[in-house]
């Protein structure tokens, strides 16, 4: 059924309908909204519940498509944008420091280019959680990783300009990990064993800071069982490492000093947020670019449900989770990150699924950010408001099919996609009463994948399965005409007519799959990469392009509100 047709249908059992999504899109141009503000324009009441739609403001007809990532390492962005992202936040760590500005030489040649700070934070003493601040200046950790010379023993290095351990001013800046593992070379008669001396700090323990033991490093042996990170306080601002070792029998395969948050969780998303700090020329290092925009993504979910739930209620601006990280997919065969979006949503609670590549650069992952700005915008402008995409939960994950070249090699511009929602509307009917939600998309690549399918999920499970562009989806109510899911969420399919080299791909085979099964389908198996949930070294390349919409809340209002 087409749009036109719904619209019949719908006119003819409840008289005119109209769109949600009215006002102005140029939301970056009305600038500093707070947050009641910026609520107040997507919410609707009907009846006893209240609908929270992040696409209610946005203009299909001119929207911008702009392809970001919340959660990427790299270091160089010419890799990124031929691969057709132009938001280019990149987030590494050892040290956590925003890559931001981009490089000049690189913004010259593309105008375009958009960036902000962001960065990967670890290390918390009570969670075991990474983060990701994008558009904050929060900056943590010092990286270094001597370059080793193979054959080469002892090594001795003298890490320097590190901070020195005060327990009364910001102790955790002096606290640091030293990562080393060694391994046996192969044929070799003797163990593999290191002797570590360190000179210059003690060890200790990282959630109190307390010294263990006496703290001296003197000598201790290592084996490839040891624990590979040994934590430690600083005394002064050099410390100084020695490793004596047998080079017939060992080699150093990790060697660096490195350091992360060391603060409970809670203050360190105040940091990313709200904090003033700076360094010695005065360059920001905590706090958000924009208070209005970006926040906080929690990586790789792994966190019990009750932490997730806590950290989402620390701070309207602690936005969502990874729904996929290309390491664990949709988080495993389980879906384990796929499955907690689900159950953190059927607690009332707004959370944005993310869908990033991490480390797999040539791999799946994507954030297409819905944006409006003027043709005379300045860089600033247009940073501002991708950055308010992210805050209000105006974009949608892609999970683009792989490209391949002739010879099945996965090639430029790898997972980029053009297929895309192209409206997203709450409909109601004349008297304000919201009746439910259509979707329509567009953009796919016809010649390779001429099928589409929309789905759309509530707390019930997948709720409608439609072939084709366009779909509605009808609110379903109880007796007392009360809508009884608590969200909305869709996802769309293009995809081809056959796979596995000519076996028919139907629309009944599709709609009986789940997601993960459906980012296996493939023609071919090809190199594995960095993914963790495939261990034969070869697995398959993906033939169908995926989207996921941000959840539309349907929340019940007190009846005793005015």
């Amino acid at each position: 059924m087409n749009l036109r047709d719904i619209r019949t249908v719908i006119l003819t059992a409840v008289a005119v309908m109209v769109l949600t999504h009215s006002g102005s899109p140029a939301l970056a141009a009305e600038g500093g909204a707070d947050e009641t503000r910026e609520v107040r324009k997507v919410r609707s009441r009907t009846g006893d519940v209240e609908i929270v739609d992040p696409y209610s403001q946005v203009k299909w007809d001119t929207v911008k498509y702009v392809h970001s990532f919340s959660h990427q390492h790299g270091h160089d962005p010419q890799v990124l944008w031929d691969m057709g992202f132009r938001h280019l936040p990149l987030s590494n760590y050892y040290p956590s420091r925003p890559v931001y500005p981009l490089p000049g030489g690189f913004v010259e040649k593309y105008p375009d280019a958009l960036g902000a700070p962001n960065a990967e934070q670890h290390s918390t003493i009570d969670s075991g959680i990474h983060f990701n601040a994008i558009g904050s200046w929060y900056t943590t950790g010092y990286g270094e990783s001597p370059r080793l010379k193979a054959g080469a023993a002892p090594i001795e290095h003298v890490f320097t300009s590190l901070s020195v351990f005060n327990a009364k001013n910001s102790p955790w800046v002096g606290i640091y990990r030293l990562d080393l593992r060694i391994a046996g070379l192969s044929g070799a008669d003797g163990e593999p064993a290191v002797a570590l001396t360190v000179e210059g700090a003690v060890e200790c323990n990282r959630k109190t800071f307390a010294t263990v033991g006496d703290g001296a490093i003197r000598r201790r042996r290592l084996t490839e069982e040891s624990p590979g990170a040994i934590n430690l306080k600083t005394l002064s601002d050099r410390v100084k490492v020695r490793l004596d070792f047998d080079p017939a029998s060992t080699r150093i395969t990790q060697f660096r000093m490195m350091q992360g948050t060391n603060r409970p969780w809670r203050d360190a998303f105040h940091a990313a947020l709200d904090g003033t700090g700076t360094d010695e020329h005065g360059q920001a290092t905590e706090g958000l670019l924009f208070p209005d925009a970006g926040g906080i993504t929690i990586n790789h979910p792994h966190s019990p449900l009750p932490s997730l739930l806590d950290m989402l209620d620390f701070d309207p601006r602690v936005l969502g989770i990874e729904v996929w990280n290309y390491h664990r997919a949709f988080g495993g065969e389980s879906m384990e990150f796929y499955q907690r979006w689900d159950e953190i949503l059927k607690t009332g609670r707004r959370c944005y699924g993310f869908f990033v590549k991490d480390h797999g650069t040539f791999d799946r992952g994507r954030n297409v950010l819905l944006t409006a700005w003027a043709p005379e915008a300045t860089r600033q402008e247009r940073e501002h408001e991708a950055l308010r995409a992210y805050r209000e939960g105006r974009f949608f994950g892609l999970l683009g099919a792989l490209a391949v070249d002739d010879a099945g090699r996965i090639t430029v511009p790898y997972d980029y996609s053009k297929f895309r929602f192209a409206g997203i509307a709450v409909w109601a009917d004349s008297t304000g009463r919201r009746v439910g939600v259509s979707a329509s998309v567009t953009g796919a690549d016809r010649n390779r994948r001429p099928n589409t399918q929309i789905r759309f999920i509530t707390d019930a499970g997948v709720a409608h399965i439609a072939a084709g562009e366009e779909a509605y989806f009808a609110f379903p109510r109880d007796s007392s005409d009360t809508i009884t899911c608590r969200y909305v969420r869709i996802e769309a399919f293009a995809y081809p007519d056959t796979h596995l080299n000519g076996k028919p791909l139907t629309a009944e085979a599709l709609a009986a799959m789940n997601v993960h099964e459906i980012s296996c389908i493939h023609d071919r198996l090809g190199p594995s990469g960095s993914s963790k949930i495939d261990t034969t070294g070869q697995s398959p390349i993906p033939v169908v392009d995926m989207l996921f919409s941000q959840p539309i809340l349907i929340r019940p209002v007190d009846r005793g509100q005015n």
